[in-house]
């Protein structure tokens, strides 16, 4: 199936009209944001539940889809069926998902991730998370009560660089247009990031732009590894929630100009980190408004294609953030999850059709639920959650 093609009402016009960027066209402004589904196989490779999923988005009508965080480092993991990419087989897996979008002219982008202190070192060989200061993520504890954190040296940081570097190589080389990092919801570049987990008093902390030290250098090894023909996105932290003692949106405004000169080419802003999750899991009025009020601030303080995950639900909504001059493409997580098919049904005059999202973030945890094998959605008839599983351990 394909998504109708113009005429179509002008509602959605801003919608469905290409971005260009470094040379890489996206046939309209609806992207799939990155969500942690980890459904590959136990080695990390690509799955036929990844790739289903993902087959599903494109034939929705998608202008491009970046995949589940892709591990760069054995000794980084969250859950046993993350994605990963830092061997020839994970690369060799990942290459025919990325032919066929290119295939369909969806523009398919590989997300690189690092947990740091938001990992679990049950799915690792080392049982010591590495962290910009030694400072541990308290909301993991449950899952992973044995785990041990340390401060990273010089040399961490630069073996981090490496993989990162290493990663989006193997991405290029798999036919990857598109390589996003991770660098928010408290994972190991966002950590460097806030005043709550970066104390370092060396060239890596003490002020917004040494913060944002270890990040700048991540996109610029990137960048040298990709070349120029590929774009490089950066999902960035502008506030993780924790107030004063943590990360606001100045903070970042000054390395803005160097992670545009060391190579981005494209944000998404994101918010929150796992400590501050539940202030994010509620889709309520307040939280949406506070949520375009920081982004349109942060627009205007780039010339780069901006965007936003979190509560974008419908090409209606993402027509009029584009409007009102918040962002220049759509991302959709939880809405596309709900129904692959919402840009198809949208264009068509179905809206009544849609299966919306209840904004519950159940599916979140999904993947922590012994009773599961993979993440389901609560309306979506392709993967209704089943009632079965240890709902109570996850509470």
């Amino acid at each position: 199936m394909s998504a109708p093609q113009a005429p179509y009402d002008a509602r959605y016009t801003r919608a469905m009209q290409p971005m260009t960027v470094r040379g890489v066209t996206f046939k309209n402004r609806v992207v799939l944001a990155s969500m942690g589904l980890d459904m590959a196989e136990e080695d990390g490779c690509m799955s036929p539940d990844l790739t289903a999923f993902y087959r599903g988005i494109m034939d929705g009508g998608a202008g491009g889809i970046i995949l589940s965080n892709a591990a760069v480092s054995p000794d980084t993991a969250l859950l046993p069926r993350a994605l990963k990419l830092f061997s020839d087989a994970q690369e060799q897996a990942l290459a025919p998902l990325l032919r066929e979008g290119a295939a369909r002219d969806v523009v398919i982008g590989v997300q690189l991730q690092h947990y740091g202190g938001q990992g679990m070192t049950m799915c690792t060989p080392t049982d010591v998370l590495l962290t910009p200061s030694g400072i541990a993520n308290t909301s993991l504890k449950t899952l992973d009560p044995d785990f041990q954190f340390r401060e990273m040296t010089r040399s961490d940081i630069q073996t981090v660089i490496g993989q990162f570097s290493a990663a989006a190589r193997r991405a290029r080389q798999a036919g990857a247009r598109f390589v996003q990092l991770q660098g928010a919801n408290g994972y190991l570049l966002s950590s460097f990031l806030s005043k709550a987990t970066n104390h370092r008093t060396d060239g890596y902390g003490g002020t917004p732009l040494k913060r944002a030290r270890c990040v700048i250098e991540v996109v610029d090894a990137v960048r040298a590894a990709i070349g120029d023909d590929v774009v490089l996105g950066l999902r960035l932290q502008i506030n993780d929630l924790l107030g004063a003692d943590g990360m606001l949106p100045e903070d970042i405004y000054p390395a803005l100009p160097a992670l545009e000169a060391a190579g981005v080419d494209i944000f998404e802003v994101s918010f929150c980190v796992a400590d501050t999750f539940g202030a994010m899991s509620s889709n309520t009025p307040e939280v949406r408004a506070m949520v375009a009020e920081q982004v349109k601030a942060f627009r205007t303080r780039t010339d780069l294609p901006v965007g936003y995950a979190g509560f974008i639900g419908s090409l209606t909504e993402g027509c009029r953030l584009i409007e009102e001059g918040v962002i220049d493409y759509i991302p959709m997580a939880r809405a596309l999850l709900a129904d692959n098919d919402l840009i198809r049904k949208e264009l068509s005059g179905r809206e009544a059709d849609v299966h919306r999202c209840r904004w519950d973030g159940l599916c979140f945890k999904d993947k922590y639920n012994p009773g599961f094998d993979r993440v389901y959605c609560c309306v979506n008839p392709k993967y209704l959650r089943p009632p079965q599983g240890d709902m109570a351990a996850l509470s």
